[in-house]
């Protein structure tokens, strides 16, 4: 029988696993126009042009490349799927500090679609190295690295970046994936296997890797479906943010102020997520827990259209993040209760095509909404939160997960 503490170091080990590879990609990736434009890419246009090109990329890559890692890792292990994660993105970051043109970029983005894609890794290795009752409350700690480490990373790669220029941040950054890779190979142990031969009797047969998705039931699919719209939904609030800002400042020069919003929110979210994981991310508390997220996120989130200040504008925005980082742990075990343990890579792997889907829907949309009124796009996002909540209450049927005795 696993005792408490070593669940416990499984699951900070994990966690700092994912934050500090997050921070890692967020040393650079924030100011990856700036660079476009330093190895090549010419003017602004051109420089967010290719941007948008390796972005594309990475979704395309990760669309495709999700599901197989995903069977493979249930084949052969999740620990050795997220360790794979943390040294490929080690990789493919210093392919980026090497680029001499913004086309080398976009191959480096396509690796990393390929190749690597920690968080979904992470998550699915969480999923079972923990008791089931205590999955939620784990996996709130997953999505509280992801964010600390998107929150620290920007502050940290400008600091760099004074210092060691572009090219010697990435350096530096591309060391810290594998950190996390000894972190997560010293201190967290191997996920059980267990081959289909050596099924225990009474078992159902597997179905073969190819025809799993037609074995799986509709509210995976619902699982899957609200993550993509809540990283949908997310990608569009952040992308007009910047321009939101603007309108209410008067003037373009609202960088400063953009990152200060993006800062103090990313904290926040991480703050909420330690409260709520603690009260609401358990057993039988998941769907209430995500129909409220969704209707105040929804009021939050249509509220953006009034501020009238960008202080006021800073506060609403910081709440709806808090709620939006609270319903993705809450659909992440929605996801993992759907599926059998066994088979848990494999789901994560879809979840994965859906996310790199929502991170090329979100700017398709900003784009769209954001060409015709950026109030009507606040109001808009506010009431599709609303119908997602409508759909949780309909739709939605959250598992009763069994305790769990023992884990291998």
């Amino acid at each position: 029988m696993t005792s408490t503490r070593s669940v416990r170091a499984t699951t900070l080990s994990i966690a700092a696993g994912v934050t500090i590879a997050s921070m890692a990609m967020n040393f650079w990736i924030p100011l990856l126009p700036l660079y476009m434009q330093e190895i090549g890419a010419g003017d602004r246009a051109s420089a967010l042009f290719w941007t948008a090109v390796a972005n594309s990329a990475l979704g395309v890559a990760r669309i495709v490349s999700g599901p197989i890692w995903g069977v493979i890792s249930d084949r052969y292990g999740r620990k050795p799927m997220f360790v794979r994660t943390l040294c490929f993105a080690s990789g493919t970051i210093l392919i980026v500090a090497a680029a001499q043109t913004p086309w080398h970029i976009a191959i480096a983005f396509a690796c990393q679609g390929l190749f690597s894609g920690f968080n979904p890794a992470a998550v699915a290795l969480m999923s079972v190295s923990v008791p089931e009752e205590r999955m939620s409350a784990s996996l709130g700690l997953v999505t509280g690295g992801q964010y600390l480490g998107t929150t620290l990373g920007p502050a940290l790669g400008a600091a760099l970046v004074l210092f060691l220029g572009f090219r010697g941040s990435m350096v530096a950054g591309a060391a810290l994936p594998l950190l996390a890779a000894a972190v997560v190979l010293i201190f967290v142990p191997r996920d059980e296997v267990r081959p289909r031969q050596q099924a225990a009797a009474g078992d159902a047969p597997a179905a073969p890797a190819r025809a799993l998705w037609r074995t799986l039931p509709r509210q995976f699919y619902f699982a899957v479906f609200i993550f993509f719209l809540v990283f949908a939904l997310n990608q569009l609030v952040r992308l007009i943010t910047p321009l939101a800002l603007q309108d209410i400042e008067g003037h373009q020069n609202v960088a400063w102020i953009a990152g200060l919003a993006f800062t103090i929110s990313g904290a926040a979210a991480v703050a909420g997520l330690l409260l709520i994981s603690r009260w609401f991310l358990r057993p039988g508390r998941l769907r209430p827990t995500l129909m409220v997220a969704s209707l105040l996120a929804g009021a939050a989130s249509a509220g953006l259209a009034l501020a009238s200040s960008s202080a006021e504008f800073i506060v609403v925005f910081s709440f709806a993040s808090l709620l939006q980082a609270a319903m993705i742990p809450i659909t992440n075990t929605l996801i993992a209760t759907n599926v059998s343990r066994e088979r848990r890579g494999t789901g994560f792997g879809i979840a994965s095509s859906a996310q790199a889907l929502a991170l090329m829907a979100g700017p398709i949309a900003a784009a769209a909404l954001g060409a015709a009124s950026l109030n009507l796009a606040f109001v808009v996002i506010g009431l599709t939160f609303a119908a997602l909540a409508g759909f949780v209450l309909i739709m939605v049927r959250e598992p009763v997960l069994e305790s769990s005795q023992a884990m291998a």
